[in-house]
């Protein structure tokens, strides 16, 4: 069974900052990879983020977001970096717990008539705490360290067929 659903953590894996919840908005896009608070804070895109995002969703990915933090300032940032639309039922919490987190994801995709199996899911998080625990609540995910496993968020095509 190939991967339908990706779902990315955000702080150090989708992006190089590694709480954005302490950050002071409004935010401003510097450039392509990289947005700034209101105080000169900077956070920046992983490398490969942005493509791997496009051409998941070519190849009819579903992309969306598990990530232990306030909401408001992560749907600001991915706004600014104009990312938004990129995710399907983004889970953004303010606790630690992402077996949670994926699990009520999985749950509204079944919901909307999108059922996605456990086989047929990758988790990427820089804690491996965070995809052990997934993984033991959720079932057989596929996951990868970001920063341990991969470092160019490109590398996840090799994964997901075409």
């Amino acid at each position: 069974m190939g991967v339908r659903l990706v779902i990315l953590d955000l702080d150090r894996t989708l992006w190089d900052h590694h709480n954005v919840t302490e950050l002071q908005p409004p935010f401003r896009r510097v450039d392509a990879e990289t947005v700034e608070d209101a105080t000169g804070i900077r956070v920046r895109l992983r490398p490969g983020a942005r493509e791997a995002l496009g051409a998941l969703r070519e190849r009819g990915v579903l992309i969306s977001v598990a990530s232990w933090n306030e909401p408001a300032p992560v749907f600001a940032i991915l706004d600014a970096f104009e990312l938004t639309a990129f995710f399907t039922c983004p889970q953004v919490e303010p606790h630690p717990y992402k077996e949670r987190t994926v699990a009520a994801l999985l749950a509204e995709l079944a919901a909307r008539g999108t059922a996605v199996a456990p086989e047929e899911v990758l988790f990427i998080d820089d804690r491996e705490l965070h995809l052990r625990r997934v993984r033991a609540a959720v079932g057989p995910i596929q996951t990868l360290q970001a920063g341990v496993e991969i470092t160019d968020l490109r590398e996840v095509l090799n994964l997901v067929g075409a």
